[in-house]
């Protein structure tokens, strides 16, 4: 027993055979053949890039404001496509519309044309009125001259006017003033007139060449 312990001690102690020569550290290292097989890439590589794919696979997230909801009760209305007929009927509007304010331009100028010759009337007969009682005045003033060193002529202003004496004489100054006093009333009254018409025609939108000609 002790001379077969001391022999399996004795074989496991000896080192093994090298089968070749060992390469030292100085010796470059030779290199692989030109058919070797490439380098797997490892399972932390291939996870990483098939995350990296799948993110960049990934629609871009879309922020949704208060504009963009819709209420489920009042869902919106697709526009319709207009078709030539739409086109057409919106056209023939349009020109109705034109052709309708053309027209009302057009009356409103011929109104126009009818106030400003009224105004022109109305400044006429006040003119006519002026120049009357301009004429009514110098004929009473001439009567009044020619008969001022008359000291009875107060007598037309009197009872004593239904004198024959008088009468013929008196008649005429006493027409001629109740026909200056009559004119001058009117005048009044035409000048009244004519300022109303001009602010009634001036609120319808009308200018001055229309309500004031010359």
């Amino acid at each position: 027993m002790a001379t077969l312990a001391s022999s399996q001690t004795g074989e496991q102690s000896s080192p093994p055979q090298s089968t070749g020569t060992q390469p030292s550290a100085s010796e470059p290292a030779s290199p692989q053949p030109a058919n070797s097989k490439p380098v797997k890439p490892s399972a932390v590589d291939a996870a990483a890039s098939a995350s990296k794919q799948a993110r960049e696979s990934v629609p871009p997230i879309k922020v949704i404001r208060n504009h963009d909801l819709s209420d489920a009760s009042n869902p919106p209305v697709p526009k319709s496509v207009p078709t030539p007929s739409d086109s057409a009927a919106e056209s023939a509007r349009d020109n109705a519309t034109d052709e309708e304010d053309h027209q009302k331009v057009l009356r409103f100028e011929a109104q126009g044309k009818v106030f400003q010759n009224q105004v022109k009337v109305q400044k006429g007969k006040i003119i006519d009125l002026q120049n009357d009682i301009t004429s009514l005045k110098n004929e009473f003033d001439a009567w009044s001259t020619g008969f001022a060193q008359d000291d009875e002529a107060q007598a037309c202003w009197t009872s004593t006017y239904y004198t024959p004496y008088y009468k013929d004489w008196c008649d005429r100054g006493r027409n001629l003033k109740a026909q200056y006093e009559a004119s001058e009333r009117q005048l009044t009254q035409e000048k009244a007139k004519l300022e109303h018409m001009q602010e009634d025609i001036r609120r319808k939108g009308y200018g001055n060449g229309v309500y004031d000609p010359d």
